[in-house]
């Protein structure tokens, strides 16, 4: 017989022993898998949610366009605890910075300011809704930044902006709350904090952006808006490059435009920032990353509870055992064989605990993500980091016991009752 026909013939004889243990001590062998179950079933199950949290974050992300730039006052990762002298003296968007990247930025095909009124009532007949911070003032621009379409009626348009015109678009929740069917919105005037306006369209439904809605905003032309709130200065600033591939050089042209409508010298750093897709997408990436990491070293704890069962329940099977291991090395067994089948044992043990909380995982990982509507992904990866988690545990258990058992003396092992 060859090695590797001996090697296997080992292996195969310690795991019909393996399952002859979990038959004769069945109680025992299922506090075993369970142990080891359970810290594997916890570690899927947790990367499970959370690659179906990444898919449904870059979906709901991409949502907002791949050429979108959010001008902001503030960069990204700003401390707000530490802010520096400059930053403390650093001046808001303002109009003057839209009208700068309207004029002079070739490579953008669109900029739409936005001025917000806030604690804010909407009323039709008997029916209203409060919307705190989605009364907002725009250009007719807006539209075409979001690449939103509006179902009935028009978006507002420039006619309304020369005129200054009481009008509004209002989005889906606004017409759920105020009308029975969308479509009988359209020519309507409703009271919006005591002001009346005329209603000329409702936006399509889109779905909401990490729980945020973005269905019950009421947008007005940006003149009428001033007139209305004329201390309003602050300016939600969005612009929408012309193309993906000339994304990169509309925000440097942008960037060189704000630099000197906002005068910064060369040697200073920018005093504003840029939120974009990309941007969204690493900052949702690096949270959940430390998350993940964090969930499944806590998992992982449970993983440890079951090396320790493992170990105490293969040293209880020396025990037992050590007459059987006396006769065996009495008749030729080498040590390596004894410690061969002690590990297999070990390994066995574990492996069937991992496969089950393989399975445990996934079908939980699939009922909490389909309850919370996000796409179900079983990774590959992880199905085989938790098989070999448990394979490792088995191998980590056991190896003391079995080097244990293996150096037992034949004639002591015997004798023992």
């Amino acid at each position: 017989m060859s090695k590797a026909q001996y090697t296997w013939a080992e292996v195969k004889e310690g795991m019909r022993q393996a399952l002859n243990a979990v038959r004769a001590n069945k109680f025992r062998s299922v506090m075993t898998i369970i142990g080891v179950m359970i810290g594997v079933g916890a570690v899927i199950l947790v990367n499970t949610i959370m690659d179906g949290f990444n898919e449904y974050a870059e979906t709901s992300i991409e949502r907002i366009g791949s050429n979108v730039i959010y001008v902001t006052k503030w960069a990204p990762g700003t401390d707000f605890d530490n802010l520096t002298p400059e930053q403390r003296r650093r001046p808001n968007i303002t109009m003057k910075e839209a009208y700068a990247i309207q004029d002079r930025c070739r490579l953008i095909k669109a900029v739409s300011p936005q001025k917000r009124a806030y604690n804010n009532i909407a009323k039709y007949e008997n029916k209203s809704i409060r919307n705190p911070d989605d009364f907002r003032g725009c250009w007719p621009e807006l539209a075409d930044v979001t690449d939103r379409d509006v179902t009935y009626g028009r978006f507002i348009d420039h006619t309304d902006m020369s005129r200054k015109a009481m009008v509004c678009v209002i989005g889906p929740e606004v017409a759920d709350a105020l009308f029975d069917h969308h479509a009988e919105a359209v020519g309507k005037e409703i009271r919006i904090n005591g002001w009346k306006f005329q209603v000329v369209g409702v936006q399509e439904r889109v779905e909401d952006l990490f729980g945020i809605s973005e269905n019950d905003f009421i947008f007005i032309p940006m003149t009428t808006f001033e007139r209305l709130y004329p201390k309003e200065e602050r300016v939600i600033l969005f612009a929408s490059a012309v193309s993906r591939q000339l994304f990169a050089d509309a925000l440097d042209e942008v960037t060189n435009v704000l630099r000197r409508v906002r005068r910064v010298r060369p040697e200073e750093e920018n005093n504003f920032g840029f939120l974009t897709q990309d941007r969204f997408k690493d900052e949702v990436a690096g949270i959940t990353s430390k998350v993940q990491m964090g969930a499944t070293a806590v998992a992982l704890v449970g993983l440890l509870v079951g090396v320790v069962g493992v170990m105490n329940i293969m040293l209880v099977a020396v025990t037992q055992r050590t007459r059987e291991i006396g006769i065996r090395k009495a008749l030729g067994a080498r040590r390596r064989a004894v410690l061969f089948q002690f590990l297999v044992e070990a390994v066995t043990l574990t492996g069937m605990g991992g496969v089950v909380g393989i399975v445990m995982g996934a079908v939980v990982g699939l009922i909490v993500t389909s309850a919370l509507d996000w796409k179900y992904q079983l990774s590959p990866l992880w199905t085989m980091v938790g098989l070999a988690v448990s394979i490792g545990t088995g191998l980590l258990a056991g190896m003391y016991p079995a080097w244990r058992a293996s150096r037992l003396d034949p004639i002591e092992a015997l004798r023992y009752e």
